[in-house]
């Protein structure tokens, strides 16, 4: 049937983030997670699992959030199967949070296919999002060493985003691309030149690899976190010796076979009140602002 996935795709979640340039309309109790921008007031955890149940049944869509937030999870997602919900004992960054979920996920399928997807996006054209995600799933299907990162056609020259520097076109493919760099956030005169360029995309942070072969990348890669993981039962001890590092640095900065496919979708990452207020007039939502920030959405 045309847009089902294969049966060994889990999607997981990453709540994390504090959205400390939202506060105090974040805080470390309700991150920006767990706020409603879209005129549904779903919550932005909620709206990125309704968008990728498109693709993926709920019974292999994972979250993993902070076990303080194990409450607001529930709230947001009440028929969340408590094996689909992974807690981290405390914060750690996103290589941390995809391996535990990657070690996790191995042990149900062996040959398990993940796209990670941060929570903090406001996507504008679903639709096409699902189209970049099934390119890269039948990439790494094919590509079972490889990882994807989904790329985004920049809009505009700016300094707050990474971005991905394409190599070569995939044979075959159609928007799919070797990766050749990545490139951290860039001052303006750059940011303008990668645009002009046209070989440089936005890195929208959404990630699809085979589970069982992350663990292998991770060996060589970010080894401590490996071994971490070898230890068996992830305590509070034990998880909050892990590397507070992101999984750009840890893993796609050094890993040998990256892929890039390209999106031309509408994204914002809302990670700025300038961002926020955006999103927030095109959804018709009123907000209360102060001193520049956004207190209160209603």
């Amino acid at each position: 049937m045309p847009g089902k996935s294969k049966n060994n795709v889990y999607a997981v979640i990453l709540v994390g983030g504090k959205g400390k340039r939202l506060r105090p309309l974040s805080t470390d109790e309700r991150p920006k997670a767990f706020l409603s921008v879209t005129r549904d007031r779903k919550s932005m955890l909620a709206r990125t699992v309704h968008r990728i149940a498109g693709l993926v049944p709920s019974s292999r869509i994972v979250v993993v959030a902070n076990r303080m937030h194990a409450r607001l999870v529930r709230r947001d997602l009440p028929d969340i199967k408590k094996a689909n919900l992974i807690l981290e004992p405390v914060s750690r960054n996103t290589a941390p949070a995809i391996a535990l979920a990657s070690n996790v996920i191995t042990k149900r399928d062996r040959d398990a296919v993940m796209v990670a997807l941060p929570t903090d996006h406001y996507i504008d054209g679903e639709s096409k999002q699902l189209d970049c995600l099934r390119k890269g799933i039948g990439l790494i299907s094919q590509k079972r060493s490889a990882i994807a990162v989904l790329g985004l056609k920049p809009m505009h020259p700016s300094t707050q985003f990474g971005y991905i520097k394409l190599g070569r076109p995939v044979a075959g493919s159609r928007g799919i691309y070797s990766v050749e760099r990545f490139v951290e956030k860039p001052d303006l005169e750059t940011a303008k030149k990668y645009m002009r360029s046209g070989r440089y995309l936005w890195n929208s942070g959404i990630f699809i690899f085979n589970a069982q072969q992350l663990m292998k990348t991770l060996e060589a890669c970010a080894p401590k976190i490996s071994a971490m993981l070898g230890r068996g039962k992830m305590t509070e001890r034990v998880y909050a010796k892990m590397p507070d590092v992101s999984f750009d640095y840890a893993v796609m900065e050094k890993a040998k076979e990256i892929y890039c496919v390209r999106g031309s979708y509408g994204w914002s990452d809302v990670g700025s009140f300038r961002a926020l207020k955006s999103v927030l007039k095109r959804e018709s939502r009123r907000f209360v602002e102060k001193n520049g920030k956004i207190i209160k959405i209603i």
